[in-house]
C-alpha cells in the first residue's frame, strides 16, 4: 500500500541519516573551543569627564591560579579607566564575566579583606544598581547583562533571561548547539570618587550620572557572544 511505502521511504531516510551523522562524529575529532576573549576598548567617552588613563586588570589564573578567587575565575578580561573633571577623579573598574552570582559576593571577592560590604539597593533610568561608602570613597556597582538593563543580582539576571522574547531569539540557536538558551554573561561595573569632605552626598549626583552614561555606552557596545 501507499502508506506503506511512504512509510518505509521515511524510516530509509532517517536511518541513512542518522548514520551519516554517526559516522561523520566517528571519523571527524571533537574539537575544544577555545576559550572566550575580549580586548576593552582603549577609552570610553564620558561627555562631562576628561579620559586619563586605562589599564588592563592581571588575572590572577593566568599567574598563580592557587590564589585566583571565584571572580578571578569567572573574569575573562578586565580593565581599569580613570577620569577627570574639575580636579575630581573618577575610577571605574569593569570586568567581562561568563556568569555571576550577585554583585555583594562581586564585591566581597575583589576587596582584600575578602569581607562581606554593606550595599544600599537604588534604582536609574538604565535599571538597579548597589552604592555603598568605604575609605573615604563612594561607590557604585551593578551588573550589564546582555538583556541591557542592570541588576544586582542573579535572579534579576535569571528572570530577564525568562522572558518570552528573549527566550523566542535564542530558541533555534539553542536547539542547533549554537548557544546557550541563556546567556548569563555580564558587564560588572565598579564606579567610585572620593567623597567630598563635608559630605558624602555631594559626589553622589556626580557619580550617578556618570554611571548612567556609562551603562548606556555598553548597552549599545555589548562584547559579541563568542
Amino acid at each position: 500500500m501507499n502508506w506503506v511505502k511512504t512509510r518505509n521511504f521515511w524510516l530509509s531516510t532517517a536511518l541513512v541519516s542518522s548514520s551519516l551523522v554517526l559516522l561523520k562524529l566517528t571519523l571527524t575529532p571533537a574539537q575544544k573551543p577555545p576559550p572566550p576573549s575580549y580586548t576593552f576598548p582603549a577609552s570610553i567617552p564620558l561627555s562631562r569627564w576628561q579620559f586619563v588613563q586605562a589599564t588592563p586588570i592581571g588575572l590572577q589564573k593566568l599567574y598563580t591560579p592557587s590564589l585566583a578567587t571565584s571572580l578571578d575565575d569567572l573574569t575573562i578580561s578586565g580593565q581599569h579607566y580613570r577620569y577627570l573633571r574639575n580636579g575630581q577623579p573618577i575610577s571605574i573598574e569593569i570586568r567581562y564575566l561568563r556568569d555571576y552570582s550577585s554583585v555583594s559576593d562581586i564585591v566581597k571577592d575583589s576587596t582584600v579583606e575578602m569581607a562581606r560590604i554593606p550595599l544600599t539597593p537604588a534604582q536609574s533610568s538604565v535599571g538597579a544598581h548597589a552604592v555603598y561608602q568605604r575609605s573615604q570613597q563612594s561607590f557604585i556597582t551593578g551588573c550589564i547583562p546582555a538583556t541591557r538593563e542592570t541588576t544586582i543580582t542573579s535572579g534579576q539576571l535569571r528572570s530577564a533571561q525568562n522572558r518570552i522574547d528573549v527566550l523566542a531569539r535564542r530558541a533555534l540557536p539553542w536547539f542547533l548547539g549554537q548557544a546557550p538558551l541563556r546567556n548569563l554573561r555580564c558587564l560588572w561595573v565598579r564606579m567610585s570618587t572620593p567623597m567630598n569632605s563635608t559630605s558624602a552626598t555631594n559626589s553622589q549626583p556626580e557619580l550617578e550620572q556618570a554611571w548612567v552614561e556609562w551603562v548606556q555606552w555598553w548597552q549599545n557596545n555589548y562584547p559579541p557572544e563568542s
